[in-house]
């Protein structure tokens, strides 16, 4: 896990703690910054929103991802971040679960949604504002940026290369420190209403509509395990963000799977296999063309 490059009252799972005095003139905000992230593209975010709140006073800060942090937890926090990438134009089902699993709060408490995409999230910050509504959160506000697509039938175009970069977490850290203060006026009943959100419709919808867990079971690659070459060293089953995977001992796949494809990528015997032959050729026509690093 990336480390916080810079000290601030920020503490997370893995990695050092440290507490930091807040200022006088500042009320505190102790807030819990949640988030799911396989690549580390929406965790980088998460930090750089840390650092920001940090920046401007708030405190203490901690950052966790989605796993680890139980239905109930949130409560002891005055302010919530929640971050994700996007999954066919959705917010991931697991993000979904773990916002309709949380305890409802008695009192309204300010939240920021963030998420990372590869250009295309239609509506997923309208529909988890409309979930964590239901249980007291009030989405204030929301960051948005490109993340470095690693989905496998991208790979050939690698779009969105290079992002998050150095802008976009400059922009991370000053949203979070903007986030700051609409969160103290919140909670000090000053002017300041919820984020509002356009509705995305036209084509992007009808695809969203499509692209839910029936469609996809049915007509994107289904895993297949190469058992002459698996050594069962269950890489696959702790990457599965849903616990799909049960080794007994060879991996059996579930009916629980969200079409991320981590396991196949994280499987160091490419042991697992899956034919994307027919998206590959549909949607990335011509040669593969790999950007420099100059220009990423």
């Amino acid at each position: 896990m990336t480390k916080a490059k810079r000290q601030g009252p920020v503490t997370k799972d893995k990695g050092q703690r440290t507490a930091v005095s807040q200022p006088a003139d500042r009320p505190r905000l102790k807030t819990l910054i949640v988030y799911f992230s396989q690549t580390g593209n929406t965790e980088r975010v998460a930090e750089a929103i840390a650092e920001g709140l940090s920046d401007a006073g708030a405190g203490p800060i901690d950052l966790r991802p989605i796993e680890a942090v139980g239905p109930d937890e949130w409560l002891a926090y005055q302010a919530l971040g929640l971050g994700t990438p996007v999954f066919y134009y959705h917010e991931p089902p697991n993000v979904r679960d773990w916002i309709k699993a949380l305890v409802r709060s008695a009192e309204p408490v300010p939240v920021f949604t963030f998420n990372t995409n590869g250009g295309n999230p239609c509506n997923t910050l309208r529909r988890m504002q409309k979930f964590l509504k239901k249980k007291g959160g009030r989405v204030l506000d929301s960051f948005e940026c490109f993340g470095y697509d690693t989905y496998p039938i991208y790979l050939k175009s690698f779009r969105r290369w290079g992002h998050p970069d150095a802008e976009d977490l400059a922009r991370a850290s000053a949203f979070g420190a903007a986030f700051a203060e609409k969160a103290r006026s919140f909670l000090a009943g000053e002017a300041g209403g919820e984020a509002d959100y356009d509705f995305v419709g036209g084509r992007l919808f009808r695809l969203s509509w499509i692209c839910r867990k029936p469609f996809l079971d049915r007509f994107f690659p289904k895993l297949n395990l190469a058992a002459d070459l698996c050594t069962r060293c269950g890489a696959c089953a702790r990457a599965c963000p849903t616990d799909n995977i049960l080794l007994q001992p060879d991996p059996l796949f579930l009916n629980q799977c969200i079409h991320c494809y981590l396991c196949e990528r994280v499987c160091p015997e490419n042991a697992i296999r899956c034919d994307w032959r027919k998206w590959t050729e549909k949607l990335n026509p011509g040669p593969a063309t790999r950007p420099t690093e100059a220009s990423a």
